[in-house]
């Protein structure tokens, strides 16, 4: 008999806080590197917002951390 394949999770919306305390995850619990990071990310794009720089910097450090597939 067959199984049906498990249920994928349904992610759920973050709130903008959410993507600084993601940030601090990333930064293994380094609260200053990521105030760090948000500071120098603010700088580099002028006008961007707290929260806008901390998803910018989430995202690019998923991209930098996800496993390349497919490539021969």
């Amino acid at each position: 008999m067959a199984r049906r394949p498990p249920k994928r999770k349904i992610r759920k919306p973050r709130r903008p806080g959410d993507y600084e305390a993601e940030l601090v995850r990333l930064c293994k619990g380094d609260r200053a590197r990521a105030e760090q990071l948000i500071a120098d990310e603010c700088e580099k794009s002028a006008g961007t917002s707290r929260q806008g720089a901390a998803l910018t910097i989430v995202t690019r450090l998923r991209h930098e951390q996800a496993p390349v597939k497919g490539v021969l």
